[in-house]
């Protein structure tokens, strides 16, 4: 089962995005995760052929580091 998660970010800079990805990729293995800062909201991707995606754990992740990440709703 595939699941997605769409995130509103305050994550700015190429660097500092590429940084989170990678982190993100280590903490939860098989899921693709992107951002996309060309987006107003800044947009985390997160996807998993895997399961469920624990949103909780995202945003914690990344208010960890200081970044605002609330989920996006349609």
């Amino acid at each position: 089962m595939r699941s997605i998660e769409v995130f509103k970010t305050n994550v700015k800079g190429r660097r500092t995005a590429s940084f989170l990805v990678n982190e993100m990729k280590e903490v939860f293995p098989g899921h693709k995760v992107s951002i996309d800062l060309d987006d107003s909201d800044k947009v985390l991707r997160v996807e998993s052929s895997k399961g469920e995606i624990k949103a909780s754990a995202i945003i914690n992740l990344l208010e960890k580091r200081n970044f605002r990440c609330e989920v996006l709703n349609d």
